[in-house]
């Protein structure tokens, strides 16, 4: 094969590269849209959304506790089934697991836990504005769940 055969063969994967990575920088800015504190409609329950493994989670930092902040952070896992597991506290327990990216403004196949009743549902995420999301929990259907709205604390999107 001669050079110039090698060169035209090589040229169009040269000129690929550039648009693969540019879509795939695109493709993490937009899943890492996520990612921050989100505070329920209610105002009753933050949760920090974070990277991990691949995938999205999120941990309890605040909710809101009748008898005061100080207290907040003595309040432990008691509905979970696992027996081991009852002395966790919620402050810093992980809520929501292996959520991923699935496409615009859409993260699924994920898993929720609702500390209040110790169980575990199949999760999803939606982004209606670049700063509020609707969390679907949800029992082998989607049409069997609860839905609950967040916005964005703090300044607004993440930066890069």
């Amino acid at each position: 094969m001669t050079l110039v055969k090698k060169l035209k063969f090589v040229y169009p994967l040269v000129l690929l590269f550039p648009l693969l990575s540019a879509t795939s920088l695109h493709s993490d800015w937009a899943a890492n849209r996520l990612l921050g504190v989100w505070e329920s409609e209610e105002k009753s329950l933050r949760i920090e959304m974070f990277a991990e493994d691949g995938h999205y989670a999120g941990r309890m930092v605040w909710f809101h506790c009748t008898l005061g902040q100080s207290l907040m952070c003595s309040y432990l896992d008691t509905e979970n089934p696992n027996p081991r597991l009852t002395n966790r506290p919620l402050i810093g327990l992980k809520v929501v697991e292996k959520i991923s990216y699935q496409g615009p403004n859409t993260w699924g196949s994920g898993k929720i836990y609702d500390p209040n009743s110790g169980h575990t549902y199949d999760a999803g995420i939606r982004l209606i504005s670049p700063n509020t999301v609707i969390v679907r929990g949800y029992w082998k259907f989607k049409w069997l769940g609860k839905s609950m709205v967040f916005n964005r604390m703090g300044s607004g999107l993440p930066s890069l």
